[in-house]
């Protein structure tokens, strides 16, 4: 099966330390540590533009990188944790999870809304209130996102964690009783009977 994977190369480094770390981006790299799959943690420095590539591609911080290792075995990993600067927003650190085509993984995975209900065009307003979800899953069936076509959905709808149209292979990790949407009614103004005298009561 073909993985939706990012390369990346990773440089094995034998050094740490903040001025280590500082010396490592100055060479153009990004200090990273690799861990997993039954491996000791590994400080390692990446090609921050790759990293960032793929950080950024349809998967965003689930996107699963295929690392060429100088000297090494090519591994595949995801980000677990991405450092970054509070002021420049730069890339800092990044530790990566090492992984199999079929290692169990938790992962955030945004819910993404299409369509106009049936609520919303009779005049109905739609809150989005739950935008992310944990799920577990393996890389081989790791989705990009939840998909829902709210078309259909007419006014006084909700949807509930439960009732998320999850992808074969993805369990949720999450409560069952989570408000996902919730369509709305529009407000029925109370008529007021106006006097003769052309005056509200």
């Amino acid at each position: 099966m073909s993985l939706p994977t990012a390369p990346l190369s990773v440089r094995p480094r034998h050094l740490a330390g903040s001025g280590v770390s500082k010396k490592i981006r100055r060479a153009g790299l990004l200090p990273a540590v690799m861990y997993g799959a039954g491996t000791e943690a590994i400080s390692v420095a990446v090609d921050p533009r790759q990293l960032r590539k793929g950080l950024t591609s349809g998967y965003g911080r689930n996107q699963l990188f295929q690392l060429d290792i100088q000297g090494g075995e090519s591994k595949l990993a995801i980000a677990k944790e991405v450092q970054l600067d509070p002021l420049t927003r730069q890339l800092e650190h990044v530790d990566l999870l090492l992984v199999q085509p079929d290692t169990k993984m938790i992962v955030t995975l945004p819910v993404n809304l299409s369509g106009r209900s049936a609520g919303q065009k009779a005049g109905g307003r739609l809150e989005h209130i739950t935008r992310h979800v944990k799920v577990s899953c393996t890389p081989s069936t790791l989705p990009k996102s939840i998909e829902i076509d709210v078309t259909p959905l007419e006014n006084g709808f909700v949807m509930f964690a439960e009732g998320l149209p999850l992808p074969e292979g993805v369990v949720p990790v999450f409560k069952k009783t989570f408000k996902i949407l919730e369509i709305f009614a529009p407000k029925v103004e109370e008529v007021v009977a106006v006097a003769a005298t052309g005056k509200k009561k």
